[in-house]
């Protein structure tokens, strides 16, 4: 047994890349957005996400300000419903993954 095989295993190259799949998939499946999380996040998380921010009244969306603000206080300086909100996007992310 050499150091990389004690370091990583024996894995085949597609033994690895199908883990890595799972494991993406995993992360998707769980990217709901929330009230707390930053504007940039979303938008890193989930690009089509800015159109749709930008849609509800968000034009402001990439002033370097607005990146730092949680979904909560964006949605709270443009009188907007942060949870519904949060409801709607998840529901346009989800209609996109199938």
């Amino acid at each position: 047994m050499n150091i990389k095989e004690i370091l990583f295993g024996n894995e085949t190259e597609e033994e690895q890349a199908a883990a890595q799949t799972a494991v993406k998939e995993k992360e998707a499946d769980t990217d709901e957005v929330t009230t707390d999380m930053l504007i940039v996040d979303i938008i890193s998380q989930h690009p089509i996400a800015a159109q749709f921010l930008m849609d509800v009244g968000m034009e402001c969306l990439f002033c370097p300000a607005s990146q730092m603000e949680t979904l909560e206080q964006a949605c709270m300086v443009h009188g907007i419903d942060a949870e519904e909100i949060a409801a709607a996007l998840n529901e346009k992310l989800q209609s996109y993954k199938e």
